[in-house]
């Protein structure tokens, strides 16, 4: 016994210098990637005491409004670094609706910021540093799409205004489609503890390059419960390159949509493979309809890639700007075969906002922008391709249907109905309005569902 443990003892002596010299760190990586992000510290001037109902409730006879308190909010988040002259990428959610906005880097140095442009799809805002003399340190990025489930990943950011900090973790899943987070992106899943102001900083590799930006967590605290949601670098890279080339983002476009194909469906229609999108509507016009994509069709892969389900399709769709400038393969199930088709994608249709009409008179929608619904605002809501009708895309500085209620139309609202009569267009919103001077009732489809909204 006494020689065994002499033997333990000097296997430790031999042993433990060699575990210092060779301990497990990423201090590397986060010496590399750190002096690229930065804190942001966004401000906005509150109204308080004003009268809840909105500005139109003020044109009554004898109202008096009640008395208004300024405040500024702030909020906070992270920003990375992604071009030496200053410009710097986050969530358009951290500075949303911000009157001034400041970034803190990580050498101590304050800088004002300038919005040079956004994509509300994916929340993703780029900032100019104001006021730079010289250059800044930039992020070195990764390839997101090498990333594997339990690959090391480190967050790095501002929570709860601390000051830039680091957590650990790893790559929980990938492809996360089913995170209520974002209509085109498949987002990366990590268990690295993100918190609140964390938003819009860095997920790295360990190696410190940039393989994602931190934008959401799953949490019924409003804290980190080890579920993190990051957009894909990669991604992040190309839309970024777009909003610096020309100011928003182009996405190619169908004009088909469907859904996953269900084990059932798969089963039945002898689906070969993984799955892929079975559609279920196709607009007259795209160049799904073009290409002879019919209602029942299985796509399998669009350009070589495969598409096992809606989101795999959108994130591909805004991947690949080259998609628009050739012709591609769509690899289609129909009648128990494969087909290949060729397809020669487009760039989705602008909006109607020249048709837009600002609501008048005396009505609680007095301010509010509508807008007919078409391809490129439908997809924005998520909404079917041939829905018809108007839809809220902005709202006067102070909202309408506010106050007692509790309720209040909200941009991206479909106008349904008001006060029982049918609305489809502007005209049928301006003119149901008029009917009454005291009591409104309004139907709305909001995610999915019809909302009544009432108001006296």
């Amino acid at each position: 016994m006494t020689l065994l443990r002499a033997l333990m003892v000097l296997v430790m002596l031999v042993a433990a210098p060699a575990w210092a010299q060779g301990r497990e760190s990423f201090a590397p990586a986060v010496r590399a990637a750190a002096p690229a992000v930065v804190n942001l510290f966004a401000a906005r001037l509150a109204v308080d005491g004003a009268d809840p109902r909105g500005a139109w409730r003020e044109g009554m006879a004898g109202a008096v409004p009640a008395p208004v308190q300024q405040r500024v909010q702030q909020s906070l988040g992270s920003g990375v670094l992604v071009r030496a002259d200053g410009t710097l990428v986050t969530n358009l959610h951290v500075i949303a609706g911000a009157d001034s906005a400041k970034a803190v880097l990580a050498d101590g140095r304050e800088f004002a910021l300038r919005l040079v442009a956004q994509d509300d799809k994916l929340d993703v805002a780029v900032l100019q540093l104001v006021g730079l003399k010289g250059t800044v340190p930039v992020m070195r990025f990764g390839d997101s799409d090498s990333l594997q489930v339990g690959d090391v990943v480190l967050a790095l950011g501002n929570p709860f205004g601390m000051g830039q900090s680091v957590s650990m973790g790893v790559v929980s899943a990938l492809a996360r489609s089913a995170a209520p987070v974002g209509v085109y992106s498949q987002y990366i899943q990590t268990d690295a503890a993100i918190n609140p102001g964390n938003s819009g900083g860095a997920l790295i590799d360990s190696t410190g390059a940039l393989v994602g930006l931190n934008t959401a967590i799953f949490s019924k605290t409003g804290a980190s419960m080890g579920i993190g949601f990051a957009l894909p670098g990669n991604l992040m890279q190309q839309v970024v390159a777009d909003l610096l080339q020309s100011g928003r983002v182009v996405r190619p476009w169908l004009g088909a949509e469907g859904q996953a194909v269900t084990s059932a469906a798969k089963q039945a229609l002898q689906v070969p493979g993984v799955g892929g999108i079975q559609l279920t509507g196709i607009m007259a016009g795209s160049p799904a309809a073009a290409a002879g994509l019919q209602v029942g069709d299985v796509l399998l892969a669009l350009a070589g890639v495969s598409v096992p389900d809606p989101s795999a399709l959108n994130e591909l769709l805004v991947r690949d700007p080259l998609l628009l400038k050739k012709t591609v393969s769509a690899r289609v199930w129909r009648d128990g075969q494969v087909r290949e088709m060729p397809l020669q994608l487009t760039a989705l249709p602008p909006r109607r906002s020249a048709e837009q009409v600002v609501i008048s008179g005396y009505n609680p929608l007095t301010g509010v922008v509508l807008e007919p619904l078409g391809p490129a605002l439908n997809v924005e809501l998520g909404l079917a391709l041939k829905t018809v009708g108007v839809a809220v895309v902005q709202l006067p500085a102070r909202g309408p249907l506010g106050g007692a209620f509790g309720q209040k139309v909200v941009v991206g609202d479909v106008l349904v109905e008001i006060n029982g009569q049918s609305v489809q267009t502007a005209k049928d919103a301006q003119r149901a309005l008029g009917t009454s001077r005291s009591g409104w009732t309004l139907k709305v489809r909001r995610g999915g569902k019809v909302v009544t909204l009432a108001v006296q």
